[in-house]
């Protein structure tokens, strides 16, 4: 069993792994500034959190009441749209010199 957030987040990527993917593919994998995983524009713990509600929020049927369903689903679209703007603050400040010389940057 993980004992810290780094290696519960390491073994949740593992055993979600086309979540995984997709996160590579948008590279939204990153590294925070201690050197631990994390989804780009998510804590630690929102990283966590966004890995443990994924397969939750895209289960048919994940046993929750329909409260904790329509809260499971808030919040993981809460941390959706952080990662979201997250990328699109990437892909601006990536943009941001394009055209220039390289050196220029």
């Amino acid at each position: 069993m993980p004992h810290t957030i780094d290696q519960k987040i390491n073994a949740l990527l593992e055993q979600q792994s086309s979540l995984r993917q997709w996160l590579e593919q948008i590279r939204a994998l990153t590294k925070d500034a201690r050197g631990a995983t994390v989804i780009a524009g998510l804590t630690q713990k929102e990283t966590e959190d966004f890995l443990l509600l994924s397969p939750l929020v895209h289960a048919h049927d994940s046993g929750m009441t329909s409260d904790h369903a329509a809260a499971a689903r808030a919040r993981h679209a809460e941390l959706k749209a952080k990662l979201e703007s997250a990328l699109q603050d990437n892909a601006i400040e990536g943009l941001s010199g394009w055209g220039e010389p390289a050196t220029a940057r």
